[in-house]
């Protein structure tokens, strides 16, 4: 059995190869005695690189094939709208689809916001919450809490409304769509002048948001215009009405 405490060893670099690169870690010189600890310590780590690395590779082929099923259920949640009324037996059978990709990539927040518009046009606005929320704990993204905003809008829930848009405001300051949804649950709190501030902060971010526009030209109608402000930042496909 070789004796790793007793092994001398000429000069050697010691290395680990990543992706055909490799990484120094330890020099050896003429008659130095080889440290056992030292090369266990070395055998771990590139055991643990290699585990990270192929983990990550693992991660990034589940998402892949989780997206590619979510694809796939997106594209029965439009054959479903092109039905009046809506194809309902074919929205469970995206909604079947959308939690296979969730068993292949439990972090896919995008499955998880397509569960949440399919929990919506079977109005079941609970359910279409919890969606949309888990999506932005998943990732927190400004588009995430325009959903989650826009939902919790369609349920009457204006404060929860403006708290997921200013979440959303922090994570991404320069998204027009945010400040809008902001402008709308702080018109349905009778906040008005707010709602003002938010929607000419939307148009100065982008000023061809047409919906901020309209918005606020209903708002300076007063009491009459205010009735034709939209209801919603996230508008469902023209041909899908929840």
């Amino acid at each position: 059995m070789l004796n790793l405490a007793n092994l001398y060893a000429a000069p050697v670099i010691i290395g680990i190869g990543v992706n055909g690169g490799v990484s120094m870690v330890y020099r050896l010189h003429g008659n130095s005695r080889l440290n056992p600890v030292l090369i266990l310590a070395i055998a771990i780590a590139a055991l643990g690189v290699l585990a990270i690395a192929a983990s990550s590779y693992a991660a990034d082929a589940n998402r892949a094939a989780s997206d590619a099923v979510v694809a796939g259920a997106e594209k029965l949640i439009m054959q479903a709208g092109q039905s009046d009324p809506v194809d309902t037996k074919k929205i469970h059978q995206a909604m079947d689809q959308l939690h296979e990709a969730l068993r292949i990539d439990p972090r896919n927040d995008s499955a998880y916001v397509d569960l949440g518009f399919c929990y919506g046009v079977l109005r079941d606005g609970d359910s279409a919450i919890g969606m949309y929320r888990t999506a932005t704990e998943l990732n927190p993204s400004g588009s995430n809490f325009i959903e989650l905003a826009d939902v919790y809008l369609r349920v009457g829930d204006a404060e929860d409304a403006l708290l997921a848009a200013n979440a959303g405001i922090i994570k991404d300051p320069r998204n027009a769509r945010l400040y809008n949804a902001k402008g709308m649950a702080l018109n349905d709190l009778q906040r008005f002048g707010e709602a003002e501030e938010a929607w000419e902060k939307a148009l100065k971010l982008n000023p061809n948001l047409r919906v901020a526009q309209v918005n606020l030209d209903a708002l300076n109608g007063g009491p009459s215009g205010r009735g034709s402000i939209v209801k919603h930042p996230q508008p469902p496909p023209a041909s899908i009405t929840p």
